[in-house]
């Protein structure tokens, strides 16, 4: 007897049309495929600000395992931000550190919500790796560490007396109240205060352009709708439409330019006579702006990017 499994049991990475066999699914995004972009953004509008990096998989693949492939690839063409912004996902502790490690930062809200029962290791004085003061600005009686792990002992009699004795991590020991931490403990305590930043929220509302640079490239390229199936093809796809929103965005950033310059080479003043007039005067457009704006010897990108799928 053959009997149908129940939708939990089935792996979103089962083959989800017989004709497209790399296809996957996923419970947010469905079936098909997904498109992992990076963008080059600054406050700058003076400044070009172009895709840089795309990458098509199947649609169960986590959004975590992209971050670190896209440096890796926009630092072999010389195209490394120093900055990224992503949403939570991408910005897991491990991507965060691993980023590091190549000289970029990532800023990305943290995953899951804070605590709000009682104090945390956020309400700590910490300097380096070390507390230096608990929220009542009592200070360790000593602190020590062994390998990532870290301990800070307070005085008893201190905190028999502190309000919030009832709500306070540290618990009573041998010698002292200890508080207790590691490495990423502290990170991602750390993170969490400066989220709370006017700073954080300053640099975090670029990371809302890359949503809109989706939302244009399916408007104009349709690229959620292709004709094509199996990943090799959607992927070439992907790639190619990208392009094309490179060349919509350096073609719309030269015009400005040009319209503040009044040159002769404003798009409105260009009406050739004939096809072969207008792929050429195309062509030579193309190039010029790739040449000032685009091409890899002399386009500089920003240093900041963002990310999404």
């Amino acid at each position: 007897m053959v009997r149908l499994k129940p939708n939990k049991d089935v792996p979103s990475d089962s083959l989800q049309n017989p004709s497209d066999p790399d296809a996957s699914y996923d419970g947010h995004k469905g079936k098909g495929y997904q498109t992992q972009v990076m963008e080059t953004y600054s406050p700058d509008k003076d400044r070009l600000s172009l895709i840089t990096h795309v990458v098509t998989e199947p649609a169960h693949t986590s959004d975590a395992s992209a971050l670190i492939p896209a440096i890796a690839d926009t630092k072999k063409r010389q195209l490394k931000p120093e900055e990224v912004l992503a949403d939570s996902l991408y910005g897991g502790d491990a991507n965060c550190e691993k980023a590091k490690e190549q000289g970029v930062r990532v800023l990305s809200p943290v995953m899951g919500k804070e605590s709000t029962k009682g104090i945390t290791l956020t309400d700590f004085g910490v300097s380096g790796n070390t507390v230096i003061a608990c929220p009542e600005e009592n200070v360790p009686v000593f602190t020590k560490h062994k390998k990532d792990r870290y301990l800070a002992a307070f005085d008893p009699e201190t905190c028999s007396a502190c309000p919030h004795r009832n709500a306070c991590p540290a618990k009573p020991g041998k010698k002292g109240n200890y508080l207790r931490y590691d490495e990423k403990t502290l990170r991602i305590a750390q993170r969490r205060a400066y989220e709370k930043t006017a700073e954080f929220r300053e640099k975090y509302r670029y990371r809302s352009g890359i949503e809109g640079t989706m939302s244009f490239c399916d408007r104009k390229t349709g690229i959620k709708q292709l004709r094509v199936r199996g990943l090799k093809p959607v992927s070439c796809c992907a790639a190619l439409k990208a392009a094309a929103v490179n060349i919509f965005r350096a073609t719309a950033f030269q015009n400005r330019k040009d319209t503040d310059q009044k040159t002769e080479t404003m798009a409105t003043n260009w009406v050739p006579g004939s096809i072969y007039g207008a792929l050429a005067g195309f062509i030579r457009r193309i190039r010029l702006i790739a040449v000032n704006n685009c091409y890899p010897g002399s386009y500089e990108p920003p240093a900041m990017a963002a990310m999404a799928a």
